[in-house]
């Protein structure tokens, strides 16, 4: 009898164990995107401040603008050249972009001395100089990427570079791999547009529009990080003024733009994630360094403590991974400190699966199963007027729109062109408060690929006498 129960407690404890619940895999790149692209602005120029960051902000994108500390101008000076200011670039790091070091004054450093960090024209002082100055006019950010004036580095450069920074980039005609170590971080590469003469017309420039985003499949392809060198931006018809000035490789707005409607594309399908170098090169050391420990594995609760070697107050992303978890959790809620998320599960080869964030070194991770009932009452108040992203997105032939209405209201739903022009009407009548989806369809229309906007609208006595609440999203349409 004793035998038996022996036999018994070993066979259930074998069973538990080999349910590896809590096992958890980090992947590549954020959100499980298969590649990375990294937008950089090299010089600390006006036209960062003036075209790229509405820009880039107008599609969420997040750029690593690399600056000269003593040629940016404070409010009260008159500017260098075509120079920006410190609060232009203060504003841009308070936008969630990066503001990295291109040393104090431009020179060749492998041309310099080693010398010390208050000795001018020193290697040392324009490395250490330009990270402590940019660091105490934006203390929010760390200084930890850094670009090469020239993209001319050598072994002593970056012995150099290692002392004060996480990263180097240079310049490449390759991507760089997505597992990087030692002598790698400080010879990142990216590449530079070069553009063919004449530029008379915007169309002049498609050619290298293409072939830049065919460099740029072929690393969404190898599951790489792409990065392009970019100057300055201005609209077409600036572009020949800077031209004839011998500006370096000028970039019209439409052309960036053109380039981040391709990217939106990709970033909406999850191929590739776009990012600052700075946060890019958190997440992969992040990556390589993590560790974790399974506290508790069970049918009710997964308890896991993730950790890296790394220095907080740097390394601090939240790094993407796949956990196993009990068949039965068709939803789960994550918890790690204060932050809270319900998330839905996968089925993965018959393993189930959640797709989390974690922070090393924050705290335990908590994961519990919910009810879908726990869902639709805590993570859709029906109270609020809410229009979600459809789904799914990019689509061709068609999507599903879904939105909330608090009370009864009249609705008007509506398809757009990005120029404003009407396209489609899904709905125009009362209709009761609560969650409601209709099917766009463009069999019914004759629509070319790209973004459409689409509005929902509503008057309603609820909301006050002729008081309008509308909300408009973006849908890319590929056919």
């Amino acid at each position: 009898m004793i035998k038996r129960l022996i036999i018994l407690f070993l066979t259930i404890t074998y069973f538990a164990s080999a349910q590896n619940y809590g096992t958890l895999s980090f992947t590549n790149y954020a959100d499980d995107r298969k590649a990375a692209f990294s937008l950089t602005f090299d010089d600390g120029l006006l036209t960062h401040s003036t075209n790229v960051k509405p820009l880039l902000n107008q599609y969420g994108f997040k750029g690593t603008f690399y600056v000269l500390p003593p040629y940016l101008a404070e409010d009260n000076q008159p500017l260098i050249w075509r120079y920006g200011r410190w609060s232009d670039f203060q504003m841009i790091a308070a936008d969630g972009h990066e503001v990295g070091s291109h040393t104090m004054n431009h020179d060749t450093l492998p041309n310099l001395d080693w010398g010390n960090i208050n000795s001018p024209g020193t290697l040392l002082y324009e490395l250490y100089q330009s990270k402590l100055f940019i660091e105490q006019k934006i203390p929010s950010q760390k200084c930890i990427s850094l670009n090469y004036p020239y993209t001319l580095h050598n072994s002593l450069v970056d012995s150099a570079a290692k002392l004060f920074y996480e990263n180097g980039r240079t310049l490449g005609q390759t991507a760089n791999d997505s597992v990087l170590s030692g002598n790698d971080w400080f010879s990142l590469k990216a590449k530079v547009v070069e553009f063919s003469m004449p530029r008379d017309s915007v169309d002049d420039d498609l050619g290298e529009l293409y072939s830049f985003i065919n460099w740029l499949g072929n690393a969404v392809t190898k599951k790489q990080w792409g990065m392009i060198i970019i100057h300055d931006v201005v609209p077409f018809n600036e572009l020949q003024s800077l031209i004839n000035n011998g500006i370096y490789e000028p970039v019209t707005n439409e052309w960036l733009g053109w380039l981040c409607d391709w990217l939106e594309v990709k970033s909406l399908n999850k191929e590739i994630w776009v990012e600052t170098v700075g946060n890019i090169t958190r997440y992969i050391k992040e990556r390589e360094a993590a560790a974790y420990q399974i506290l508790t594995s069970n049918n009710q609760l997964i308890e896991i403590n993730v950790t890296d070697n790394l220095d907080n107050e740097i390394y601090n992303y939240p790094l993407t991974a796949y956990v196993k978890i009990p068949e039965s959790w068709h939803y789960v809620r994550v918890q790690q400190n204060t932050r809270i998320d319900t998330l839905p599960t996968l089925l993965d080869n018959s393993v189930r699966k959640v797709l989390l964030n974690v922070i090393p070194d924050k705290g335990l991770l908590n994961i519990t199963p919910v009810t879908p009932t726990d869902i639709s009452t805590e993570d859709i108040p029906l109270n609020d007027f809410i229009l979600f992203q459809n789904y799914p997105n990019p689509f061709n032939p068609e999507t599903n729109i879904r939105y909330s209405l608090g009370s009864r209201e009249f609705i008007s739903l509506k398809v757009y062109d990005v120029l404003g022009k009407e396209v489609a009407v899904l709905v125009s009548e009362y209709q009761d408060a609560g969650l409601h989806t209709v099917n766009f369809n463009t069999d019914q229309y004759n629509l070319s690929s790209g973004i459409y906007l689409y509005r929902l609208q509503s008057v309603g006595e609820s909301y006050g006498s002729g008081s309008n609440f509308s909300q408009t999203k973006k849908m890319i349409y590929l056919r």
